[in-house]
């Protein structure tokens, strides 16, 4: 497989129609955890006001973080940027990709069964957003960025 399949920089991101189903779950779930607390009578209306905030700040929160969430492959190599954290993997730090099962697959359906993990040269792993069977073809995904690291360590070395 040639890594001239993938143009750089590639972006793996969440669909946008699925940032949507996340927001209206996450509204309803929201909705869900309000209601005890609005109707219990015993909290302050500015308390009751001031949880509300709380709650649907943070679903935002995931909201946001999910959308922003993304694996960049550029020339420099493997950027991930996942709900809370950022991490930059240089091709020289990568020994290979690998696509590895879900242990909470069955957990629930919509769940991916596959995962890709860059695996570093330290024997660390680290997970790549939205490179699993859920939103691309894993097989052919870790081909090319195979292909990339060949082509990228080839260029270092």
């Amino acid at each position: 497989m040639s890594a001239e399949s993938l143009r750089l920089p590639h972006e793996y991101r969440v669909a946008t129609a699925r940032i949507g189903g996340l927001a209206f779950t996450i509204l309803l779930l929201s909705f869900g955890a309000l209601l005890p607390l609005w109707s219990d009578k015993e909290f302050a209306p500015s308390t009751k006001g001031f949880g509300s905030l709380l709650i649907l700040g943070l679903c935002l929160l995931v909201v946001v973080a999910a959308a922003r969430a993304a694996t960049v492959v550029t020339a420099e190599g493997v950027k991930v940027r996942g709900m809370v954290r950022r991490r930059h993997l240089a091709w020289s730090e990568i020994r290979e990709f690998r696509k590895e099962p879900n242990p909470n697959a069955h957990m629930g359906r919509g769940a991916p069964e596959f995962f890709t993990y860059a695996h570093r040269h330290d024997g660390r792993k680290v997970q790549l957003p939205y490179v699993d069977d859920k939103h691309v073809v894993v097989d052919r995904e870790v081909a090319r960025l195979l292909a990339l690291l060949e082509e990228h360590r080839g260029a270092a070395g």
